[in-house]
């Protein structure tokens, strides 16, 4: 007879890394919040002393359309395992069918005591959690990332009503990646914010440049993130002294390209695409100041956190950001906040970065971000969470 493994965690998560791309073997697009959730996933190890595993359902490839049979694979996350299910990937189909498969899964890989991480309240998760619930004694913890089912117009929409629903009553803890979030759930539920990860001790501080200023934007490209703003700004910026990299991937991401093109631009902008991790970290390494324009004026501000303004911080970037989404609630003093959604406002935050570089830079304090966000300070708060849902003494 087959030996029980003790009580672990089991996260319920779409996140891969490099791992899985190379066991895939067929092009598919590339995780986001891939850092954030390694380092939460080694917070919830070092708090319980547990190991880790992660349950996934295949993404679909990038350009393959036709019908094909993916077999359930074992690899790794981090230094974690991590399992695939199986699925019929057929267009149209491909949705339905790994709702089966994937708490099929969920339910040959979870045992009695286990704790379990929900990444967020999707519907093919949620589904898992109560065939779950019927045959194992777990508890279920939410790592609420976001709420872009709540203002969603499409047929998803409805997905994610249901797997909101169906889960709320489920969940006995929340991490939230925005204070914001802590509204859509019930007052009883212990909740602690867990925005992002900065090393342990703050980078050292680039106090001038030998050259321009060069300003990073990283992320979505759309207009709720903002790309549009940011472009529209440029104008307003001195002739010289500044430069910008743009990576990510988004509905904009043609018109960015056709915008760093152009022959105004063309020695000043320059748009990569999305970049793998060892390039975009050599690209980040270069750069002087991280940008997040994200607009306070959309409706996903209410219920996302701009992870690009962790993954600044870590790297030692000065930080220019609007507030949308609770940004100076989290961080405090460690960014640069323009007022107004427009790109004057905007452009008036980076021509002050621009000409004044060293005195912006002494004048901003992330103390208390890189006290409260390290991964030791989190486990701390991992672990007082945990306690007071009964997981830990």
């Amino acid at each position: 007879m087959k030996p029980t493994r003790p009580p672990g965690i089991v996260c319920l998560s779409n996140v891969y890394d490099e791992h899985y791309h190379r066991a895939r073997g067929e092009d598919i697009e590339r995780c986001i919040g891939v850092v954030k959730r390694r380092d939460l996933f080694q917070c919830l190890a070092a708090a319980t002393g547990r190991e880790v595993i992660i349950l996934s359902s295949p993404p679909k490839p990038k350009a393959r359309r036709k019908p094909r049979w993916l077999p359930a694979v074992e690899t790794t996350f981090s230094n974690h395992r991590q399992f695939f299910c199986a699925n019929w990937d057929v267009p149209k189909l491909r949705i339905p069918l790994a709702w089966f498969f994937y708490a099929r899964q969920v339910l040959r890989h979870t045992r009695s005591g286990d704790l379990v991480l929900v990444d967020n309240y999707e519907f093919i998760y949620i589904v898992a959690a109560r065939v779950l619930q019927l045959f194992r004694r777990v508890t279920f913890i939410l790592d609420y990332e976001d709420g872009k089912h709540a203002i969603e117009r499409s047929w998803s929409r409805v997905l994610g009503w249901l797997a909101e629903a169906g889960g709320r009553g489920l969940v006995r803890g929340a991490f939230l990646a925005t204070p914001a979030l802590g509204q859509r759930l019930p007052d009883s539920v212990p909740k602690e914010t867990v925005p992002g990860f900065v090393p342990d001790k703050p980078p050292p501080k680039m106090d001038a440049t030998d050259g321009p200023v060069c300003f990073l934007y990283s992320g979505g490209l759309n207009y709720e993130r903002g790309i549009d703003l940011l472009l529209e700004s440029l104008p307003h910026l001195p002739e010289n002294g500044w430069r910008l990299d743009i990576t990510g991937h988004g509905p904009l991401a043609e018109s960015v390209a056709r915008f760093a093109d152009e022959p105004r631009w063309r020695d000043k902008v320059t748009f990569h695409g999305a970049l793998p991790p060892d390039a975009f970290n050599q690209l980040m390494a270069g750069c002087h100041a991280g940008l997040n324009c994200q607009r306070s004026s959309t409706p996903i501000s209410e219920v996302t956190f701009p992870s690009k303004v962790f993954t600044y911080l870590a790297a030692g970037l000065l930080v220019v950001s609007s507030k949308a989404s609770g940004v100076e609630t989290v961080c405090g003093a460690a960014c640069l906040y323009y007022e107004e959604e427009t790109p004057a406002s905007l452009a008036a935050a980076m021509k002050t970065v621009i000409e004044n570089f060293f005195a912006v830079r002494q004048k901003l304090d992330v103390s208390a971000v890189f006290e409260r966000y390290t991964i030791e300070a989190t486990t701390l708060r991992v672990k007082q969470l945990l306690r007071t849902v009964g997981l830990e003494k």
